[in-house]
This record gives C-alpha cells, sequence and structure tokens, in this order.
C-alpha cells in the first residue's frame, strides 16, 4: 500500500509535460514584451530619463557576474517547470503573476522609458589584461545596444527572478535543496544586473517590487482563473483524441 502511495506521489509531484513548452513559451514571451515597451516608447517619441543615484557609482563593475547574469535565462525557463509540480491552482496564479508582472513592466517601459550611457560609465574601458568574464561581459554589451543601453527600470531579469524563487518558496512538493538553490540563484542574479553595469540599483528594487506585488494580489484574488477557458479547451481536444 505504501509503495502505490509512494508511487501516486511521485507521479503527482513530477515534472509535467505541458510545463516544459511553457517554460519556452514564457522566454520568447517576457522578451518580446522587453522590446515591445522599448519600441512602443520610441512611437511615442518620450524622452528616456537616467535612473542613477549616488549608491551606484561605488558599485564596482565584477565581470565574473556575468554568469549569473546570462544564466538566468535557464533558470527562468525552470521555473514553470518546477512550479508544475504543484497543484493546477497554484501553478495557473503563478502563470497569472508572469503575465501581470510582464504587462505592468511594458507599460513603464514604455511611458517611462530609460537609458544608460555606457560610454560615459566608463564600461567601454577594456581592462589592460582582459580575462574571459570581462570578454563576455563585452561581448554582451554588443547584443543588448553597444553604447547606449535602454529599458533599465524595472529589470526584468529582477521580475522575472524574483517569481521563480516565489513560485517555489515554502512549496512542500518541491525539494529543499531546489528551494534554496532558486533563492541563492535570485540573489545572484539581483547582484549581476549592477555589477555587470546592466542596470541601476532603482531598476532591481522596482523590479523586485512589481515582482511581488503581482504574486501576492494573483495568488489572492485567484487570477489565475483567467486560464480556465484554456485548460476545458485542451481537455475537450484530449478527450476526442481518445
Amino acid at each position: 500500500m505504501t509503495g502505490m502511495q509512494d508511487q501516486n506521489e511521485k507521479k503527482i509531484y513530477r515534472v509535467k509535460r505541458y510545463a516544459i513548452w511553457i517554460g519556452i513559451v514564457y522566454l520568447i514571451m517576457q522578451h518580446a514584451f522587453y522590446l515591445i515597451g522599448h519600441y512602443f516608447a520610441l512611437g511615442l517619441g518620450l524622452t528616456p530619463f537616467l535612473p542613477k543615484i549616488a549608491l551606484d557609482d561605488r558599485i564596482p563593475i565584477v565581470s565574473a557576474f556575468i554568469i549569473p547574469y546570462v544564466w538566468a535565462y535557464a533558470f527562468w525557463a525552470m521555473g514553470p517547470m518546477a512550479v508544475s509540480r504543484c497543484e493546477k491552482e497554484h501553478f495557473a496564479d503563478y502563470m497569472a503573476a508572469n503575465l501581470v508582472a510582464c504587462l505592468a513592466g511594458v507599460l513603464a517601459l514604455a511611458f517611462f522609458p530609460t537609458y544608460m550611457d555606457r560610454v560615459a560609465e566608463g564600461l567601454y574601458e577594456v581592462p589592460a589584461n582582459p580575462d574571459f568574464f570581462d570578454r563576455l561581459r563585452m561581448f554582451w554589451y554588443s547584443l543588448d545596444g553597444s553604447e547606449m543601453a535602454y529599458n533599465l527600470l524595472p529589470s526584468f531579469h529582477c521580475i522575472n527572478s524574483t517569481l521563480c524563487y516565489l513560485g517555489v518558496a515554502g512549496r512542500r512538493e518541491i525539494p529543499v535543496w531546489f528551494r534554496v538553490y532558486s533563492f541563492v540563484t535570485m540573489l545572484l542574479i539581483f547582484a549581476s544586473t549592477v555589477y555587470v553595469k546592466q542596470h541601476y540599483v532603482l531598476d532591481i528594487v522596482t523590479g523586485v517590487a512589481l515582482a511581488v506585488a503581482a504574486y501576492f494580489v494573483c495568488k489572492k484574488f485567484h487570477w489565475g482563473r483567467m486560464f480556465a477557458p484554456v485548460e476545458r479547451f485542451c481537455a475537450e481536444r484530449k478527450a476526442r483524441k481518445r
């Protein structure tokens, strides 16, 4: 009897196949949202502002932090996969929070555009003996606007990473090691955004605040119910195939 219970629990708590596809689609979606915000601001002709405070000048460049910054993309794909081990209601609320936070982030990027002048910040001053991390950091700059960076506030790196942790925090269905890993990875990604000079401190604060607000609102009011029609459609389609 105990063996059968263990098998049932493993089946319930396994990563769902649909979550793998959702994780991939979510990666594409959040990047699309990120770009849409910038182009919307350009279309409106709004002048970007510099969200810099005095503390930002005291934070040094630590190129090794480019590793957690890049790893963030894999971490975000893992989020829906890990949360799919929980009950469907929690998974739906979690995905609703992601959608709400991303949409709110797009509105902020569109109507309150921000920028960073990497030349003025001295970020294009190559060290005398650049190491692997320095070269990777400079390469990443070339992929992300080169001398000028936009779409700073709120930080989507911080929005997505905060939600990845909140989705598994305190959930018994998720192994303790993965919850600890998610918390540590989230903090490393926060630090990476300022240590590789992709963001300013205020970008972190607003990104985290937005993610936390979206998560708790969606959990409290169960906004995951917005996906109920999609779930019914998939269930009916599956039933017809049988």
